[in-house]
């Protein structure tokens, strides 16, 4: 039955486009009627050892390479390196396909174009970057990054370039050293973090300088589509710590807090170039400083841009900075209350109540009557996009404030321009 499940799984891949001409494969050792024998190119010569089929798929001239990798826990004795463009991906996904670091090796150390599809990732430990998974413009999809640890860094992911997408990551520690941090995931560079759950890390250290318990994101970085929620950070940016430049979209961020800082929910620091928070819902989060919701380094040299988004329900140190703090903002078309912390030049906002489905238990989608619905601002990436629910992001014309557009019950009828 193992076998057979292995065989119709491989059967499926290849009808999605997932057939490579250089093919190896992966089993646990001791998997019944399997003869280990190099270079693993049928299930039934398949390698039992991660880094030994690594090695022979690596060095493989005929492209694209492919290790297929069935169900199972592959402990680990070392860190597995892939540094040649290949994918590694199981054959029946991340809830029975797990890599173990033994809380002793970083899992993986992956670079130049590989892909890693359906793993649980666990129990990875590194005094340097990615707990996790330390990776250099590569893909990661459909993975579950869960306890791993970093004593520098990013408890789960490092990312500098490529794409993490589908994935759940969650419960992640980063053990910061000064001014550094990112519980879940540090991303950097160009990185894209689309589609992710995002919960339960915590960045920390001493000091109290840790940034971004939930994410780290600097440089030309984007969010989109994102859940992220109960991480902790104990220094700045709760759920997320925004550096020079990045985008947030579409991103659901809520119940995250900073101990004993500023940002519970998102914290941004521009001190090289503008950071943006565009359609985003940030609720439910909690500083021990300034901005519940979002808090802003006030040494900055860029005016940041805040458009089409709820932030609300938040916790800071002081009505006036619960859900926003003071700092260089443009804010436009968003729902913040009290309208008086927003700066000179900011239009078309509001502060009454959103409207929430029911925020008493975490459904921050918003009522048919709620005075976000079709009071945003249409921008040309909308345009194809979806909102949080995968559902088309402008729906009767203009678009909601916050991370979810409003489906209207019976017909719909529009008089006049």
């Amino acid at each position: 039955m193992h076998e057979k499940c292995i065989i119709i799984g491989v059967i499926i891949a290849c009808l999605s486009g997932y057939c490579f001409g250089a093919t190896h494969y992966l089993v646990t050792n001791g998997t019944p009627g399997v003869t280990s024998t190099a270079p693993y190119t049928n299930w039934a010569t398949a390698g039992t050892n991660i880094i030994d089929v690594l090695n022979v798929a690596m060095t493989n001239a005929e492209l694209p390479r492919m290790v297929w990798v069935s169900n199972g826990t592959y402990y680990l004795t070392n860190q597995v390196i892939i540094t040649n463009a290949l994918t590694f991906k199981s054959v029946n996904g991340r809830e029975v396909t797990i890599v173990d670091g033994n809380s002793a090796n970083r899992c993986f150390y992956i670079s130049n174009g590989v892909t890693l599809d359906g793993f649980a990732i666990t129990n990875g430990y590194t005094n340097d970057a990615g707990g996790g998974v330390w990776a250099y413009n590569v893909n990661i999809y459909n993975c579950l990054v869960t306890g791993n640890r970093s004593s520098n860094t990013a408890g789960g992911i490092y990312l500098n370039l490529g794409k993490i997408t589908n994935c759940i990551i969650n419960g992640n520690t980063c053990l910061a050293s000064a001014n550094s941090g990112g519980g879940g995931v540090g991303a950097y560079g160009g990185a894209l973090l689309l589609g992710n759950t995002i919960s339960g890390n915590v960045a920390t250290n001493k000091t109290g300088d840790a940034i971004g318990g939930g994410v780290r994101i600097n440089s030309t970085a984007i969010i989109s589509n994102c859940m992220i929620y109960g991480n902790t950070s104990y220094g700045i940016g709760g759920g997320i710590c925004i550096q020079n430049g990045p985008v947030v979209y579409n991103c659901l961020v809520y119940g995250n807090r900073s101990v004993i800082s500023w940002g519970g929910g998102i914290a941004v620091q521009s001190y090289s170039a503008a950071c943006s928070i565009r359609n985003c819902t940030i609720v439910s989060n909690s500083s021990a400083n300034g901005g519940g919701g979002i808090g802003q380094s006030g040494n900055v040299g860029y005016t940041n841009f805040i458009q089409n988004t709820i932030s609300y329900f938040n916790t800071g140190s002081g009505d006036s900075s619960s859900n926003l703090s003071s700092g260089a903002y443009m804010v436009s078309n968003c729902c913040i209350a009290p309208l008086s912390v927003l700066p000179v030049g900011s239009g078309m906002n509001i502060e009454s109540d959103p409207q929430f489905v029911n925020k008493d238990t975490g459904n921050w989608r918003l009522k048919a009557n709620s005075p976000c619905v079709n009071a945003g601002t249409n921008e040309n990436w909308m345009t194809n996009s979806v909102d949080l629910d995968g559902r088309m992001r402008i729906r009767y014309g203009i678009v909601d404030m916050g991370a979810y557009e409003t489906i209207c019950n019976g017909t719909i009828y529009r008089l006049g321009f």
